[in-house]
């Protein structure tokens, strides 16, 4: 089998932007994914504008876990709400409902690791 060793190498910049189904003001860019040859893991980076995020949802059969590395943002899930800020992560197992917007003044950038990969999204037309 041939292996590419680019695909283990990426930048924020150069991944594809897609807005996720039910997440309103949200660009994700794949960073890990089964393109870049993972099979049990699936990271991105997400960024969502003021104001703006994640309607009630759950991803059956998988967990996800969100990294916050800028801005502010109100997470729901399992009858418990909290604000977390830059170097707060929180998890939402497989299967559980949640939700997840951006509050404040600025975007929240975050980092989001899905186990198995999710695979989701519907790409931005530019």
């Amino acid at each position: 089998m041939d292996i590419d060793p680019e695909r283990f190498f990426t930048t924020e910049a150069t991944a594809e932007a897609y807005s996720p189904r039910g997440h309103s003001g949200t660009t994700n860019r794949r960073l890990v994914s089964p393109e870049t040859g993972a099979t049990h893991l699936e990271v991105l980076v997400g960024t969502i504008e003021p104001g703006q995020g994640a309607s009630p949802h759950h991803h059956p059969g998988i967990d996800q876990f969100c990294w916050m590395l800028e801005g502010r943002a109100r997470v729901e899930i399992g009858g418990l709400t909290r604000e977390i800020g830059p170097g707060e992560s929180c998890f939402f197992p497989a299967d559980t409902s949640h939700t997840f917007t951006a509050l404040g003044p600025d975007e929240v950038r975050v980092l989001i690791a899905y186990g198995p990969p999710y695979g989701e999204g519907a790409r931005i037309e530019d």
